[in-house]
């Protein structure tokens, strides 16, 4: 099985990967650091699953030019390049954040998603591949989390 991780928290991806590592065997793993190197490696194809941060680096290396380079909601703009390019990957969203906030483009206010809107909104642009979400960090999310890995294991 050849799984695809795009996440950018150095601490966070050693328990996730943990926790991927003793619920499948025989597993390649790639890690995308940032959202443009996880684009690319969308875009490159062959993968049998991917785990999916929500907030993320845009680039590594953090600012340029005195911007900031973290986009809180960037896994769902890889979600969303995934449908437009018919990417159709078994995926598992594991997320540090349970609010998320964005920037209302007319009024330039402030919008604040919940893991839930940011699970609908996915589930828009993944439909059945989307295998579910899981709040990294929660009480049980190593369980859960490994139970969506036993589900793409079984797909």
């Amino acid at each position: 099985m050849r799984i695809l991780a795009i996440e950018d928290n150095d601490p966070k991806w050693a328990r996730v990967e943990a926790v991927i590592r003793s619920s499948l065997a025989h597993v390649e793993i790639v890690r995308a650091r940032d959202q443009l190197e996880g684009e690319r490696l969308v875009d490159a194809g062959g993968w049998d699953l991917l785990i999916l941060d929500m907030s993320l680096d845009i680039r590594a290396g953090g600012a340029r030019f005195g911007r900031g380079a973290h986009d809180y909601t960037g896994g769902l703009k890889i979600a969303g390049r995934m449908f437009y390019l018919e990417r159709e990957i078994p995926t598992i969203i594991v997320t540090g954040f349970d609010a998320f906030p964005t920037s209302a483009a007319a009024t330039g206010d402030d919008l604040i998603l919940g893991l839930e809107d940011v699970e609908t909104k996915a589930r828009e642009f993944l439909r059945e591949y989307l295998l579910g979400a899981v709040r990294f960090g929660s009480m049980s999310w190593e369980t859960t989390f490994s139970s969506l890995l036993d589900r793409a294991r079984k797909n």
